[in-house]
């Protein structure tokens, strides 16, 4: 039997080390997406359980749970998956792109933080957070809800346009597309949903509040971003498969 070179035997070392960390990258990104999505799911899901089981039903909306027993777990959450987006790189930048994975993440990295540091506007006299004692209640309601706007609006951009990138080339990808645009038309929906409610007419937005529609949006559009994250993480690839 014929004995390789050494050089053969150095360039295939090289070879496969090369394979084992492009496939430890590839599970670093799969790792950090399905981590994201499970907090998606874990957020809603902790906070209706608490309302349903000790809370006396369900707050007007995800927020309101700063100002409940549930706080640590809001800003904990929220916390843990800005932590998730800042560190998620994706696909490097194309030259001339303005809209990558890292802005994207990072977008809805800093729009979490501002949810969770400077919270809404409380329903009764409460001591004020670090934000609205330097910045005032109405203040950090504001930044409250650009940080909102900013995250659930970046998170729609990765459904819509980054996830979807790429040529179509088996069945898995398409089904995983049209469930990408699923997810992020139900997120955008959801945001002007949850803008009629207070910005829209008071015949429109009163009867809305009443129902806990704001809640209920919110919860939709999370679980909505998470199930595409799961996804893109090859969590629920059984589903993605399913559509083909």
């Amino acid at each position: 039997m014929t004995q390789p070179e050494p050089s053969e035997t150095r360039a295939a070392e090289i070879s496969g080390a090369i394979q084992r960390a492009d496939n430890d990258l590839v599970l670093s990104f799969l790792r950090v997406r399905r981590a994201i999505g499970l907090l998606g799911f874990f957020l809603p899901a902790a906070l209706i359980a608490y309302g349903l089981a000790f809370g006396g039903g369900i707050l007007p909306s995800m927020s309101d749970y700063y100002y409940s027993p549930m706080r640590e777990i809001f800003v904990g959450t929220l916390c843990a998956i800005a932590v998730f987006l800042w560190s998620y790189e994706g696909y490097r930048p194309r030259p001339g792109e303005w809209l990558s994975d890292l802005t994207a993440a990072r977008t809805a990295s800093v729009g979490a933080l501002a949810v969770a540091w400077a919270p809404t506007l409380p329903d009764a006299p409460a001591t004020c957070t670090i934000s609205q004692c330097l910045l005032g209640d109405h203040t950090a309601s504001i930044i409250h809800f650009a940080g909102a706007f900013a995250f659930f609006g970046a998170l729609a951009a990765f459904c819509l346009v980054l996830f979807v990138r790429g040529p179509e080339e088996d069945a898995e990808k398409r089904a995983s597309n049209r469930i990408y645009r699923l997810c992020g038309w139900t997120i955008v929906t959801c945001i002007a949903a949850i803008a009629l409610v207070f910005f829209g007419p008071p015949q429109i937005g009163q009867p809305l509040a009443a129902l806990d529609a704001v809640f209920w949006l919110e919860t939709l559009a999370t679980v909505a971003f998470a199930v595409s994250w799961l996804v893109k993480g090859d969590a629920l690839r059984p589903v993605a498969s399913a559509g083909d």
